[in-house]
């Protein structure tokens, strides 16, 4: 008999309502004192959580451009946006991959296809916010190796490194990448 078509699976051209970069911010909700750019460190006091107070989570994330629901998150959605945020940070030093947390998420979760090729998490307000993170990560999964820790230590935001040749040491070149070139330019000569 003939064959039809291919008979290897082709990828399907769906693409997701949230992005990586969204789904970054959210992995960037627990960082260290000098991860908000203008933030001049002394005392490195750890780190702190954006999601603790479901104010705090709003402000964060609307203030790094995500589009969030309108109504403000329970503690359970905390808990699973929380959850996501582990995962992905775990990513860069080797960690596991998949969580039982987050495929408990992502079992619970159905999605729906739109007329204009696009694919949602069905259901309304912080769930589906939560459920739409589910694809970007599925599609972070495949380039974990390019996620990387900002260089600034006082500063721990977490990226994907885009770059050619994967050697892009900071979160953003002009916030920790310029402290540091500031830093080593002010720093005694050692002598030789």
């Amino acid at each position: 008999m003939s064959r039809m078509g291919p008979r290897e699976p082709l990828a399907v051209g769906l693409v997701p309502r949230s992005s990586i970069d969204h789904l970054l911010w959210v992995a960037n909700t627990r960082h260290g004192p000098g991860g908000h750019w203008f933030a001049r460190v002394t005392l490195d006091a750890g780190d702190h959580d954006h999601l603790v107070a479901p104010e705090d989570a709003i402000d964060y994330l609307g203030r790094h451009h995500v589009p969030l629901p309108a109504a403000t998150p329970s503690a359970p959605q905390l808990a699973r946006l929380g959850a996501i945020r582990e995962m992905v940070r775990a990513l860069p030093g080797g960690g596991p991959g998949w969580t039982p947390e987050v495929l408990a998420i992502l079992a619970a979760t159905r999605f729906v296809a739109d007329a204009g090729g696009g694919l949602a998490a069905d259901g309304e307000g912080w769930d589906g916010f939560i459920g739409d993170l589910v694809l970007p990560l599925i599609q972070l999964m495949a380039v974990r190796e390019r996620l990387r820790f900002c260089g600034n230590p006082h500063c721990r935001l977490i990226f994907l490194d885009v770059s050619r040749n994967g050697s892009r040491r900071w979160c953003d070149t002009a916030g920790c990448g310029n402290r540091d070139r500031v830093r080593r330019y002010r720093a005694p000569v050692q002598p030789a």
